[in-house]
């Protein structure tokens, strides 16, 4: 091992190399090693380790390059000394040929005379060819070197991709030897400025290709085990942050998600609370990163720009299926009626395909504000592990004690607000999932689409291939599409979630008041009950929001919509106006819209205090609910939403905010 000295120096000695397998040794000096020299040099062991000593002052920093001088001055000293004294020398003398050369070239002869000449090795090739061809091995290694006194140099630490150590002693060939009259100053200063000029671009090369910041050598030029290396790698792969695939879908400008409110105001308030809920937020206790993406059809390229502006990565895809290439005839000449998009929506399919382990595809119209790292880890870790155990019990399920597959695929939640109990399956709820990356999953239900096995109508024997998944708003479509592939196609592969913790609506989940209310089609017990038949459901209406993980702002309105106002049967609304208070609790959709407006008021305050734009703030000088609103409405209604405000260079620095 490696000692330290009385003057605080850092010792590096050939006792320090351990012999690895001959595959370790392909590096860098791997050439030098003599062919058919092992036995020889193995009997060359009388003399102790030369040690290199490296001041401790000179190995403070980020600076390698004093350590590899330091080595290298101690590798050419010995390699261009007299050989030990028990060893002959040995001269390569000149051959007639040779001197008959000289005499016809005085000046070659004696520029010949002050060269030092190197004898051949047993396998034929001069040492100064060996040294050249070992520039295939610069960029790949940064080795330090300590030598013994007959020679050898050791590989005492090679700095690789992770940070890796590595030891192996190779034999300097014994027969390089120099003239009588030795090296001039001259010819040994232009050997040293070669050699620190090779080491300086290697690591340059490493510093520039691979983005790699070299590790401080005082802990490393020392001994360490393979074992200990694998654990290492382990440790620094374990605490890294995963990565989770956020994306959100557009398919067309101007429609209610696209327009400026909803594009720029929501995705911006959106990434911010993604942002609350991960690992670079400290206060979140998360340890998962998360990445934006925005999935945009052609036809919405023209206002994606924007996205790009806060810090989306924006990938413009067509949809996976045409209505030209469905087989069956009522969803071909239906689709492109189905809510919200028709065979357009099927452009989140490619969020399977993203390169993230994780992906979470939401609509737009969403918010964060609990990190989900059990649901991540439900995922990731195989069911027996003691993460995987600890991250199953932590699931919120909207049937509790509900068997879970061995392996999860997707997190869902159901629209329970459009059936019945027991009547038929219910949809899919396609506004929020989290889900493992496979891109099988969407080859399968694009051949799903493709066969185009859908029946027209309502229940039990309709909709797709006959399942009962039909009818419904979106049943052509994403809705009913993905309950069918999870309930029929790909089974216990997707776990149902509490609808009321996770892609919360705030909407009333007992079969008791319209929509969807026909109670003389469902057994008596089951009015006023739950709608997915349970003896017990939370109810969503007046959920703690401290329980919630996400608000889907779908039944109480969309806070840049501004609907304070509630149908109450005396207040005069139009449709979609007003909030519906058979559905929710105009009191509970105050509080979930209020902390929508405190995330858009965190955005707009810290880009005051980076920018210094005071334009900022007249985004904040509404006067309606503001106990609400917080000075983002002027009046009841889309009229009344105030645009976030602020210069476009203003905008543009949204990103700065979360690295």
């Amino acid at each position: 091992m490696a000692r330290r000295s009385a003057n605080d120096g850092h010792t590096v000695t050939t006792s320090d190399a351990v012999d690895l397998s001959s595959a370790r040794n392909r590096g860098f000096l791997s050439k030098f090693r003599p062919r058919g020299r092992e036995d020889e040099s193995a009997s060359r062991s009388n003399g102790g380790p030369i040690e290199i000593k490296v001041p401790t002052h000179r190995m403070s920093g980020d600076d390698p390059k004093n350590v590899v001088k330091s080595a290298s001055r101690a590798l050419l000293k010995l390699t261009l000394s007299e050989p030990p004294s028990d060893q002959p020398r040995r001269t390569r003398r000149a051959s007639p040929s040779d001197r008959t050369r000289h005499q016809r070239s005085p000046s070659l002869q004696r520029h010949h005379s002050s060269r030092p000449r190197m004898s051949r090795d047993d396998g034929g090739n001069v040492f100064s060819e060996q040294i050249r061809n070992t520039k295939k091995d610069r960029q790949q290694h940064v080795t330090f070197l300590s030598v013994s006194n007959h020679g050898e140099a050791c590989t005492v630490a090679r700095v690789a991709r992770p940070p890796l150590l590595q030891h192996s002693c190779l034999s300097m060939p014994n027969n390089v030897t120099t003239t009588q009259r030795g090296w001039s100053f001259v010819n040994m200063f232009f050997v040293l400025l070669t050699c620190i000029a090779l080491i300086s671009f290697t690591v340059s090369r490493m510093l520039i290709k691979d983005k790699f910041l070299l590790p401080d050598f005082n802990s490393y030029l020392s001994v360490v085990t393979i074992d200990e290396i694998e654990a290492s790698k382990e440790v620094i792969n374990k605490d890294k942050p995963k990565t989770v695939a956020y994306a959100v879908s557009f398919i067309k400008c101007g429609d209610k998600q696209t327009h400026a409110a909803g594009l720029t105001d929501a995705s911006i308030v959106l990434r911010h609370s993604i942002y609350k809920i991960s690992s670079r937020n400290p206060s979140s206790g998360s340890k998962y990163d998360f990445k934006m993406y925005a999935l945009v059809h052609p036809q919405a390229e023209s206002c994606s720009s924007k996205l790009q502006d806060v810090g989306f990565e924006v990938i413009i895809v067509d949809p996976p299926v045409q209505p030209s290439e469905i087989r069956g005839e009522h969803l071909r000449k239906k689709i492109h009626k189905e809510w919200c998009c028709g065979s357009d929506e099927f452009i989140k399919l490619h969020a399977y395909t993203l390169p993230e382990e994780i992906i979470v595809h939401l609509d737009i119209d969403f918010a964060f504000y609990k990190p989900m790292d059990h649901l991540f880890d439900a995922i990731l870790y195989d069911k027996d592990s003691i993460e995987g155990q600890k991250a199953r019990q932590q699931i919120e399920l909207e049937r509790p004690g509900e068997k879970l597959p061995d392996k999860i695929g997707a997190f869902i939640t159901r629209d329970w607000g459009q059936v019945a109990p027991e009547k038929f399956p219910p949809a899919y709820q396609a506004g929020f999932i989290v889900a493992r990356r496979d891109p099988s999953v969407k080859d399968e239900m694009v051949e799903v689409i493709k066969e185009g096995n859908y029946t027209a109508g309502w229940g039990k024997g309709f909709g797709w291939a006959g399942t009962g998944h039909g009818g419904y708003v979106g049943a052509m479509a994403m809705q009913g599409l993905v309950a069918y592939y999870y309930d029929h196609v790909r089974k216990d592969n997707a776990v149902e979630l509490n609808q009321c913790r996770h892609n919360h609506m705030g909407m009333d989940v007992r079969y008791r008041h319209p929509p969807n209310y026909t109670p003389r089609y469902v057994k008596q017990e089951f009015i006023g009950g739950c709608r997915n038949a349970l003896e017990y459901c939370e109810d969503c209406m007046v959920t703690d929001f401290e329980n919630i993980y996400s608000v889907h702002y779908t039944m109480c309105r969309k806070p840049w919509q501004c609907i304070a106002k509630p149908d109450d049967g005396i207040t005069d609304c139009k449709k979609g106006t007003c909030l519906d208070t058979n559905v929710v609790n105009v009191e509970h959709c105050y509080e979930v819209i209020k902390e929508w407006h405190k995330l858009r008021t965190e955005v707009e305050e810290e880009l005051l205090k980076m920018t210094g734009d005071e334009t900022i703030m007249e985004g904040q000088k509404g006067d309606y609910k503001n106990d609400i609103f917080m000075g983002h409405c002027n009046d009841d209604g889309n009229d009344g939403y105030l645009l976030m405000s602020g210069k476009d260079d203003t905008f543009k620095r949204v990103n700065d905010l979360y690295h």
